[in-house]
């Protein structure tokens, strides 16, 4: 059975706006330049979404959500396997930080969520602790020994916030690697 039309549309409008996030910037994109960008009127824009905020709230959803998707994917192929610790560690970071321009969009998401005092930030924490959550079942999975998973997936999702600056600023320290050794050693 199709989507209706509507959901495609939306798909569509939030593919614009990741698009322009990572070319445009922080807060430098408009509606006006989502409109522009899919050759629609600002009008059928606003039957979709009514103001920026709603559209970053999707963004905050399909941000989050593919990450998840990612990793309990990656898990659920690998769930027989034997995961080495190494290699567990190096996926999340890399899905977390490299893959598919998240860096951007993810700092954005959260520049967003600073200025907003409510539904933004609320979002986002969700999502954040949802990702956690299934994470923390990745951590149980490679690391039965640690603990306290959920102290250890928390730290994880810390790091991979601290990468997402350093990989926004350019960082070109290779970091990735030794944090992996130094975990690995640690747990």
């Amino acid at each position: 059975m199709a989507r209706p039309k509507n959901s495609q549309m939306k798909e569509k409008i939030l593919v614009s706006v990741e698009k322009l996030i990572t070319t445009k910037g922080v807060n430098d994109f408009s509606l006006q330049d989502v409109s522009d960008d899919m050759h629609i009127s600002k009008g059928t824009l606003y039957y979709h979404y009514k103001s920026k905020d709603q559209i970053i709230v999707d963004i905050i959803k399909k941000h989050i959500s593919e990450l998840e998707t990612d990793y309990e994917e990656w898990l659920n192929r690998h769930k027989k396997d034997k995961i080495t610790k190494e290699r567990f560690l190096d996926v999340v970071f890399y899905k977390g930080v490299k893959l598919f321009n998240r860096a951007k969009l993810h700092l954005y998401i959260i520049n967003e969520c600073l200025r907003d005092t409510g539904v933004l930030k609320e979002k986002y924490n969700s999502l954040w602790k949802s990702w956690q959550v299934m994470l923390n079942d990745g951590v149980k999975q490679v690391f039965p020994d640690v603990e306290d998973p959920e102290a250890f997936s928390y730290m994880l999702m810390l790091i991979i916030d601290g990468l997402t600056v350093r990989e926004v600023l350019e960082d070109e320290t290779d970091l990735d690697s030794r944090l992996v050794a130094l975990l690995k050693k640690v747990y």
